[in-house]
């Protein structure tokens, strides 16, 4: 094995000992990862209704050009 994989072993044991000595630890690393999470969906929620999105300004924008169309019809035939 590398030393790479005894540093991660040794993190990992140390955090998993801090874990079960105090609870406390655990819960924050628990919140951390809530957090994490938390900050992933903001991040795409930001991308996908960014306005100044291209792709997403594009289809919405192709969808209203087919409404508007529709629309169109509708009118003419009447």
């Amino acid at each position: 094995m590398s030393t790479y994989y005894y540093t991660l072993f040794i993190i990992f044991t140390v955090i998993v000992t801090m874990m079960i000595l105090d609870h406390n630890v655990s819960e924050y690393i628990n919140l951390l990862f809530k957090i994490l999470k938390i900050n992933i969906q903001r991040f795409i929620w930001m991308i996908r209704f960014h306005p100044n999105n291209f792709i997403t300004t594009y289809l919405q924008n192709r969808k209203y050009d087919k409404i508007a169309r529709e629309l169109e019809k509708e009118f003419s035939s009447k």
